[in-house]
């Protein structure tokens, strides 16, 4: 089972977002400690992070809100995502998880299933509503920037078979294939130009 550390606002590594990661928050976190007294949202989100999707299952059916959010506004359905636990994802949509939540950074879901190499569970979000071309809040982030930023070629081709747009710009004035550039993952700029015509 793979496990990614939420490092600032979504566990990103590419320099085209690194600074903002670093001035956000700086410190690597796994997911929020268990220490009593806690609530059953923390262990949700808890073991949906971890891909626990028994756990999951239990802690719903004792009454814990599937989108409860932690002090980021992050839901279990995005701490799922973002390790690409598609069996837990599922679970939580089945149960009503919101899958256009944003946290307090405007990010969904689908931008944290994206940044990593989950092509299967970011289409699972998108066969379930989510929006191709949502901005975050903060920089003006699309899914398509988040995957291009880590060369998720994989996440790129389904981002593009549902409507992604590449001309979409950030707040810089920055498009999904300027991250790859940026941060030179060939298959993403390759994926990327043929999408814009070549260029």
């Amino acid at each position: 089972m793979r496990i990614r550390g939420f490092m600032g606002q979504a566990g990103l590594h590419y320099i085209g977002l690194l600074a903002l990661v670093v001035a956000a928050l700086g410190n690597t976190v796994e997911a929020q400690p268990l220490k009593p007294p806690y609530s059953s949202e923390q262990a949700l989100r808890n073991a949906a992070f971890d891909g626990q999707s028994e756990s999951v299952r239990s802690i719903l059916d004792k009454g814990a809100k599937p989108d409860a959010r932690d002090s980021d506004g992050r839901t279990a359905l995005m701490t799922a995502s973002f390790n690409g636990h598609m069996e837990t994802v599922r679970l939580l949509l089945e149960r009503g998880s919101k899958v256009g939540h944003q946290d307090r950074f405007g990010r969904t879901a689908l931008m944290y299933a994206a940044s990593g190499p989950y092509p299967e569970t970011v289409r699972l979000l998108l066969d379930n509503g989510a929006d191709v071309n949502r901005p975050d809040t903060e920089e003006g982030f699309t899914a398509l920037m988040f995957a291009a930023a880590e060369g998720q070629s994989g996440v790129i081709q389904v981002l593009l078979a549902h409507g992604a747009d590449t001309k979409v710009t950030d707040k810089d004035g920055d498009t999904a294939l300027d991250f790859a550039k940026k941060n030179g993952h060939q298959d993403a700029i390759e994926e990327l130009k043929k999408a814009s015509g070549g260029k």
